[in-house]
């Protein structure tokens, strides 16, 4: 078939740009495409050129996709055009799937079996949760299952050494440990997981040849969807196969799985890494309302660490984006209460992950309004900050609960020693609070005597308060927010907490709802209605009428942190922006502490203010009263704290700063952390 006929038949209606990319057969070449920009149309489109134009046989094809469902996906959407018996002859599998195929290729080859694949994911948390209390000594939450899973999948995608196996230790506590044992214990059960089916893959490919150059004469054209989701382990395994005619669809502004170890820098250095390669460009999208392209475009360019492009719409015309002034976080979850009681057609609440979503959805239940949610995460009920905080919610009822006490006395700065607090929990007589004992115990010092004294009252006034009440008490008043500081802990979870205990009028009932939410999070939400709830990464790749972005608050969306990747945190909300096809609404918040260097890119305050990029925004608001390095502060030095005020160091451990007010107070505080804020500085003399 000649081209002009294909072209008439198939693709009359493609863009200049898109029909470069469909004739774009042989080589190397990097297919970098906008959102919107009709990149799988594109894609199965050339598959049908290759074999009607150029002659390609069908079984010489290889097209790989991210996921399973894409794969289906695109082989119907395939057979839709060219026919069930062209699509059966063809293979669009994963990566995995492919990898998977290389080991029975093995198998067969030598006649050996390779280890089973560990599927359920039930058993492979169920060996994680027993490793880490073998290695620990104590019992894993969901959360911290979850996030050894990530890191042990992390390192194989990224293919870590030693060394960056160690780093990684900074981050998950005890992950070099639990993650030799989890390797070796695999290993002596026979089991693989799914990442070492690349791990193992890769391993045949480098030291068997034939089996290379098998697959090499059977897939002389490789396609590969989702380039930017590519990870460096599957980066090489694509190189190793393709004998030069490699065609790689992709968009590094899309890259947001940098904790699934994603590799954008693949797309980046492709021109280098291929010699001679094109790099071909669509850059219409065909999604959004031209403001919506505009404004993310705009965005998305604040970005260094990415190949020149401009996004323009297919169409004119369209909603402005707009700002939702509120006052606070839970002043979005009453407004989106209306949004969803008077919803009636397609649209998506997205925010950075499932936690952010439990007001909203407590608001959504109470009211009986129907929606959806693409996800269920019960992590936030296990999370150490939320089971803290339950712990001492229940001291407040059963103030003799002797296994709370002893998960949290040493949490309120109290100076309760462990030998004092393990008599207490021996000794106190059943039905009295062991806090109100501490106040008495012989050997106790004045100070902690004092302080048991003030938590007992806490706990009894915190009885009969409000769920928000009691929590911001134990935050606030009670000493468990400065732990929790001293840390650098995470504490989106307080806030989200109080949310919830806005609506409970005692800390009994906040408990109680807690249960019923987890109950309803098992549950799927209504399947039919046009209200949805999503994370953004869950939410790539598909559409909606209208859309609202929630928690758009530094140190929310975006994180922040010495080891965030603000480019990926920017990628991550231009994936948002532009899953808006008609509307797209960004609320901002009045309260200091939600202030949104986002926010202020998208809706400037002075028109003719340069846009800067966030590294400065959040270098600007991270500065002290002068420079200063961690160095500068040792014992001795007098300093001021913006929460605690005055004082004077009088310890040091590590990054752990140990600070004497003027009143003769101790605070004991994260250095990193306060420095990281613009919380400390030095005194002027």
């Amino acid at each position: 078939m000649t081209f002009d006929a294909f072209k008439t038949k198939y693709a009359s209606s493609l863009t200049d740009q898109q029909l470069a990319a469909l004739r774009s057969a042989e080589g190397p070449v990097l297919l970098l495409a906008v959102p919107g920009s009709g990149k799988t149309t594109v894609l199965v489109l050339r598959l049908g050129y290759l074999i009607l134009c150029r002659g390609v046989a069908p079984e010489n094809i290889l097209t790989m996709t991210y996921t399973v469902s894409a794969a289906k996906d695109m082989k119907e959407r395939f057979a839709a055009i060219f026919g069930e018996d062209l699509a059966g002859r063809l293979e669009f599998r994963t990566i995995n799937g492919v990898c998977a195929r290389i080991i029975r290729l093995y198998e067969q080859r030598w006649g050996r079996k390779a280890f089973d694949l560990l599927s359920d994911e039930g058993e492979c948390a169920g060996l994680i949760r027993q490793l880490y209390r073998d290695i620990t000594q104590d019992f894993p939450t969901d959360g911290d299952i979850k996030a050894i899973q990530s890191a042990i999948a992390y390192a194989k995608n990224e293919m870590l050494n030693a060394e960056g196996i160690e780093d990684l230790g900074k981050t998950v506590d005890h992950f070099p440990a639990l993650y030799r044992a989890y390797n070796e214990t695999l290993r002596a059960r026979f089991l693989m997981d799914y990442d070492d089916q690349m791990v193992y893959a890769l391993a045949i490919l480098r030291r068997c040849p034939d089996i290379l150059d098998l697959l090499r004469r059977r897939w002389t054209y490789l396609c590969v969807d989702e380039a930017q989701d590519t990870s460096r382990i599957q980066h090489t395994i694509i190189d190793l196969l393709s004998t030069g005619n490699l065609f790689l669809v992709g968009d590094e502004d899309q890259s947001i799985y940098g904790f699934r170890a994603a590799c954008p820098q693949a797309l980046l250095n492709f021109e280098k890494n291929h010699p001679g390669a094109q790099v071909l460009l669509m850059e219409t999208n065909f999604r959004s309302a031209a403001p919506i392209v505009a404004a993310a475009d705009r965005f998305i360019r604040l970005n260094a660490s990415r190949h020149p492009k401009t996004m323009v719409p297919a169409r004119s015309g369209g909603k402005a984006v707009r700002e939702i002034p509120l006052r606070d976080r839970r002043a979005q979850y009453r407004y989106l209460l209306k949004v969803a009681q008077n919803c009636s057609q397609e649209t998506a609440v997205l925010y950075r992950d499932n936690d952010c979503a439990l007001p909203l959805i407590d608001l959504l239940e109470r009211n009986n309004i129907p929606y959806r949610k693409r996800q269920s995460d019960l992590t936030f009920f296990s999370n150490r900050v939320t089971r803290d905080l339950t712990d001492i919610l229940r001291l407040s009822l059963v103030p003799d609960d002797r296994e709370a006490f002893l998960r949290v006395y040493y949490k309120f700065g109290a100076g309760i020693t462990r030998q004092a607090a393990e008599h207490a929990a021996r000794f106190c007589p059943a039905g009295e609070s062991l806090f109100a004992y501490l106040t008495d115990l012989e050997g106790l010092s004045d100070y902690a005597k004092m302080k048991s004294k003030a938590l007992h009252t806490h706990l009894e006034h915190m009885r009969t308060e409000r769920g928000d009440k009691a929590v911001y008490r134990i935050v606030h008043f009670m000493g468990y927010g400065d732990y929790l500081e001293e840390r650098g802990a995470d504490t989106s979870r307080t806030s989200i907490l109080e949310s919830l205990g806005e609506q409970e009028p005692s800390p009994a009932r906040l408990l109680e709802r807690l249960t019923e939410l987890q109950s309803i999070l098992q549950q799927s939400g209504t399947s039919d209605s046009p209200f949805l709830l999503s994370t953004i990464h869950s939410a790539k790749g598909l559409e909606y009428e209208t859309v609202y972005l929630l928690d758009v608050a530094d140190g929310i969306l975006p994180k922040e942190g010495d080891d965030v990747d603000t480019e990926e945190e920017r990628r991550l909300f231009y994936v948002g922006m532009t899953r808006a096809k008609e509307e797209l609404n960004v609320f901002t918040f009045q309260s200091p502490s939600l202030s949104s260097s986002f926010s202020d890119c998208l809706f400037p305050k002075s028109p003719a203010a340069p846009i800067r990029p966030l590294s400065r925004e959040f270098s600007a608001r991270r500065a002290s009263v002068r420079q200063v390095s961690a160095e500068e502060f040792y014992p001795g030095r007098a300093v001021l704290h913006k929460k605690f005020g005055p004082g004077r160091i009088v310890a040091r451990e590590g990054d752990i700063l140990t600070l004497r007010l003027e009143d003769g107070m101790e605070k004991r505080f994260s250095l990193s952390v306060a420095l990281r804020s613009g919380a400390l500085s030095f005194q002027q003399n």
